[in-house]
């Protein structure tokens, strides 16, 4: 940690040596409902493009997220195993995850099955931090991961690919482009991956497989009627795992799709109608105790309507109003408990940025009617300040909700009188904008309340811990003709209302990622540190630091080799424990990628 500290004051202090140009940034939507650029946005917002996945070739987003971003995530073994990921410390079932925009996060235990997805197939994430409930509803607590596997480029083209890595790990890639002349855009991708896997835990020599059948599409169309964009995705497969010792499998199905509608009404607004359902099923293969088979399954409805634009409002574009309705439909499963029920929630939404003369002033509401507990009230107040052409600050404050989920409400110790979890923050971000370099001081405090944690001496879930977390986060992004660097420091202490240290919760980590060309290869290497953790059972996760390397190729026009060397150093290290072992990670191995381009 400390040589990461020491790199980032060299690099901080030759970046002054660069132009003082501002550089014009994408923009982001993930921590707003009004659109903004990155330089325009108060909250934290993380940005992974399909350049940086080409570079850093990560085999799974659990190892994305840890080696980029430094975030502490917890894995049960090796590819496609149960993984979590606590992004500012908070739980793993604060975080929502949305993939084109569509929710994915069950309505049962645990957090989104985020371990399914293939990062092969993604072209773009938005990670942003803190509480965004006002902006995306229930499950934002903690922050908000959105996934997009639209390309970039509406270009005709197709492409196949091939993968292999360690434990017979195998997978194959096709994906087709096709430009409908100038009105429309198809694009469609499929994989399949199967491994063998390795041995989960410390004491067992069980080798646990995975296998995993993707397919994506979108469709964009810009009609006289209005601009549609259709897009879907599904995963399915099986994954082995352990039950106490024993090896038992489950099948998985997951799937998002969705329709978005944007038009104006005679010139006085504009409408945007997003239309999406997703799925979240798991089917044991294995009979439980009571010679029954589990099965726990999800599915969501979502509507929303939104109108944004007025003519009659000076920078309309500045201003929005929405009404959403969820519906969810569980059924569910486990170990003798078994319930089906529908759980409905009508939101209703507002957002407005003003312009000042130097800043500009962004309020975020969101009132939220859950038919089991109520009504919640979210809200975001940021105000930004520039001070030149470089320098800007931010202030936010933030309230944020998680309602309770299903298997909370009415499974093992359910209680339907069960409050919605509250997060209330405050941040203050200084941001440095140059040509070639950007700077990124973010300084927060989080306050978790009515947390839902189970009370053992009536057995039944209770609104009663609490939860903190205060911090600093430094990012340093800087880029030249040559090389690329990116920095990434982090020191929190996330505890609960008795002062001990969140479970799998580091308070120090941090990332440093450097890609430059060499001699035809394009380099990459990428440090990731974090400190030591405790789990269940006050069982101590020590520290841990990494070190990956990935080299890419053009052997020509139409071919490109990729190759990745995972934990060069050969480290052991945890993530997470049971009572009597520890969840094994990936040793030293090599991944390898060929892509060939079939042409336009």
């Amino acid at each position: 940690m400390y040589r990461l500290k020491s790199v980032f004051l060299l690099t901080f202090f030759l970046s002054y040596g660069f132009s003082n140009e501002s550089k014009d940034y994408e923009i982001v939507t993930v921590v707003s409902s009004v659109p903004k650029a990155y330089t325009e946005t108060v909250i934290v917002v993380d940005k992974i493009d399909k350049d940086l996945l080409d570079k850093t070739q990560p085999k799974n987003l659990s190892s994305l997220f840890r080696e980029i971003l430094a975030i502490d995530t917890s894995s049960n073994g090796g590819l496609g195993q149960l993984s979590s990921v606590f992004t500012r410390g908070s739980n793993s079932n604060h975080t929502l995850v949305k993939i084109n925009g569509i929710k994915i996060n069950p309505s049962t235990a645990g957090g989104a099955s985020i371990y399914n997805l293939d990062t092969d197939l993604i072209s773009n994430i938005e990670i942003g931090y803190g509480p965004l409930s006002a902006i995306h509803g229930s499950s934002a607590i903690g922050g908000v991961i959105d996934i997009s596997t639209k390309p970039i480029e509406n270009q005709t083209q197709s492409a196949i690919g091939i993968n292999v890595g360690p434990d017979n790990f195998e997978k194959k890639l096709l994906k087709i482009n096709y430009k409908l002349d100038d009105v429309g855009f198809l694009n469609i991708a499929a994989s399949r991956a199967d491994t063998d896997g390795f041995p989960v835990l410390s004491n067992s020599t069980l080798d646990l497989g995975y296998t995993n059948n993707t397919l994506i599409s979108n469709f964009q169309v810009d009609s006289d009627l209005a601009e549609f964009d259709v897009s879907s995705w599904l995963a399915e497969g099986t994954i082995e795992y352990l039950v106490f010792g024993t090896p038992v499998s489950q099948d998985y199905k997951n799937y998002a799709n969705g329709i978005k509608i944007r038009d104006s009404i005679e010139d006085a607004f504009f409408y945007n109608l997003n239309l999406n359902k997703s799925k979240d099923l798991i089917q044991q293969n294995d009979l439980n105790f009571l010679g029954q088979i589990d099965v726990t399954n999800t599915e969501r409805d979502f509507i929303e309507f939104m109108l944004s634009n007025f003519s009659f409002i000076k920078n309309s574009n500045q201003f929005i109003l929405g009404i959403d309705m969820e519906n969810e439909d569980v059924d569910y499963a486990s170990y003798g408990t078994k319930y089906r029920e529908i759980i409905k929630t009508k939101s209703f939404f507002t957002a407005m940025n003003l312009n000042l003369s130097k800043g500009s002033l962004t309020t975020s509401l969101r009132n939220s009617d859950h038919d089991r507990y109520g009504t919640n009230l979210s809200w975001n107040l940021e105000l930004l300040r520039e001070f030149n052409q470089n320098w800007r600050i931010g202030l936010s404050n933030s309230s944020s909700f998680r309602s309770p989920v299903s298997s909370e409400l009415y499974g093992f110790g359910g209680n339907t009188n069960l409050k919605p979890e509250i997060n209330k923050s405050t941040e203050i971000n200084i941001k440095r904008i140059k040509k070639n370099s950007n700077l990124n001081l973010s300084l927060f405090r989080n306050n978790l309340t009515n947390l839902i944690d189970f009370d053992y001496q009536n057995y039944v879930l209770k609104n009663i811990s609490e939860a903190s977390n205060k911090g600093i986060e430094i990012r340093y992004r800087m880029n030249t003709e040559s090389w690329d660097l990116a920095i990434l420091l982090r020191s929190q202490d996330p505890k609960d209302n008795n002062g001990n240290q969140l479970l799998r919760r580091s308070k120090r980590s941090g990332s440093l990622t450097l890609s430059r060309d060499l001699y035809g290869f394009l380099g990459t290497i990428n440090l990731s540190s974090f400190g030591k953790r405790r789990d269940f059972g006050d069982i101590e996760l020590p520290a841990y630091s990494l070190v990956n390397l990935s080299f890419t190729k053009e052997l020509n026009k139409k071919t490109k080799i990729s190759f990745k060397l995972e934990n060069m150093l050969d480290k052991e290290y945890y993530t997470a424990a049971t009572s009597n072992a520890f969840y094994m990670s990936q040793g030293r191995s090599i991944w390898f990628k060929l892509h060939y381009d079939l042409g336009r």
